[in-house]
């Protein structure tokens, strides 16, 4: 028989594929779908009467932003593969008092906007870390 520990594991991977691909050779009008890219989560976490702690890895791959950059003509926009680190923890003092902390973007991850090639950069996109506090009292 198994116990109840409280810790807790959730994955996933998502494979995006499509036939309407960008063809970064060709100066030419395209259709292609905006936003298809593979992605994945990993999400460790832990629950009690008291506690409940949370630590995820949200990972997305290169996929086409935009079709247009801007600059009148039809260039392709991607934004670069990039991950980030979430945690989140909740305390339950009693049945009317909890407190809890958020931290968004724990390893600084960076977002980065480009053309035909890396090499054409076109955005960057640094939130840094972000932190919550907070408390709820019931009433």
């Amino acid at each position: 028989m198994f116990g109840k520990s409280g810790f807790g594991v959730s994955a996933n991977y998502t494979k995006v594929t499509s036939g309407l691909k960008y063809d970064n050779a060709s100066r030419e009008a395209q259709f292609a779908l905006l936003g298809l890219g593979d992605s994945a989560n990993l999400v460790g976490f832990y629950e009690s009467d008291k506690w409940q702690v949370r630590l995820a890895y949200n990972w997305r791959d290169k996929f086409l932003t935009g079709l247009f950059d801007g600059s009148g003509l039809a260039n392709p926009v991607y934004t670069q593969a990039y991950g980030q680190v979430d945690m989140t923890v909740g305390y339950k003092y009693d049945d009317r008092l909890s407190f809890q902390a958020e931290a968004i973007n724990l390893n600084d991850g960076v977002q980065r906007l480009h053309g035909r090639t890396q090499e054409q950069l076109i955005a960057v996109t640094q939130t840094g870390p972000r932190y919550m506090l907070g408390a709820r009292y019931k009433f």
